[in-house]
Formats: C-alpha cells, structure tokens, sequence
C-alpha cells in the first residue's frame, strides 16, 4: 500500500500548494512546460463533465481495482501499478467530493488537456501493468501454483 499512501500524499500536497501560491501560470520549461490552475469538472481530462453516474462507475472500479491483489496475487510490478492507479484515483475522487471538481495544473506542449500528480500516476500505474502482461511476469494462482501468463503470438 506504499504506492497508494504516496500518490495521495503527493496529489494533495501538490494540489493544496497550487491552489493557494499558483495566481497565474508559470513557465517551468519555457515553451515545454508550464503550471496553470484550473479546475476539472468532467472524468479524464475534462471528459464526462456532464455526466454523475460515470463518477460512480470511476468509484467503484477503483475499489475493484484495490481489492483485485486479495484475491489474486499479481507480479510485484502489476500491484505496483495498481497501487499507483488506485492513489490517483483516490486522489482525484477525495477532489471531486470535497470541491465537485478536481484541480489540474500542468500543462505540456503538444498534449491537448491539463493534468495533476494523481493523473501522473495514473497513466504510470496503467503503463507498469501493461508492461508485466507483456512480459509474461510471473504470478501465482489461488491455490498456490505457479503460473505463467504467456504471451499470445
């Protein structure tokens, strides 16, 4: 559970830090990346903004996702990723039920949307996932064999 403890810590402090010091945008990496506060109502990157039940549908797949490694045991770099998309996700939901929004602040040349840490890790965590299914990592199965995922070729 480090992961999840540290996105969350980090999503926050971040976000909290941004809302009370960031009043207009700063250039970190001028013409790369920059710092911009703004205020996300819809899912991912602004999408669903419309849309209640889809924040629900969000809220219950994170605690599937959660639950998944007590069930199922994964590689260490599958519940590392799990961990991190859970975090983020747990952090952009602790956003949406305080404020009924979720706080976006770093923009990147040539990425159409504005994003947070949790965000961050989100896309890190689905990345690390991907990376032990391509791998074929090793995992065992629930009663205590050992399992190896193949590849499909």
């Amino acid at each position: 559970m480090f992961w999840v403890t540290f996105v969350i810590l980090m999503d926050q402090l971040s976000k909290m830090i941004v809302e009370k010091y960031l009043v207009q945008p700063f250039f970190a990496i001028p013409g790369v990346l920059w710092f911009t506060y703004t205020r996300n109502t819809g899912i991912a990157f602004g999408m669903f903004s419309r849309s209640p039940w889809v924040l629900w549908i969000t809220f219950a797949v994170t605690f599937l996702l959660a639950a998944l490694p007590i069930f199922i045991r994964c590689s260490l770099l599958t519940r590392a990723g799990l961990q991190m998309v859970v975090g983020g996700a747990i952090g952009n939901m602790i956003d949406r039920f305080r404020f009924g929004y979720v706080v976006d602040f770093i923009s990147v040349r040539y990425f159409p949307a504005i994003f947070n840490i949790a965000d961050s890790f989100i896309t890190i965590g689905g990345i690390l996932i991907l990376l032990s299914l391509l791998r074929g990592e090793r995992s065992f199965a629930n009663d205590g064999r050992e399992k190896r995922s193949e590849p499909k070729t």
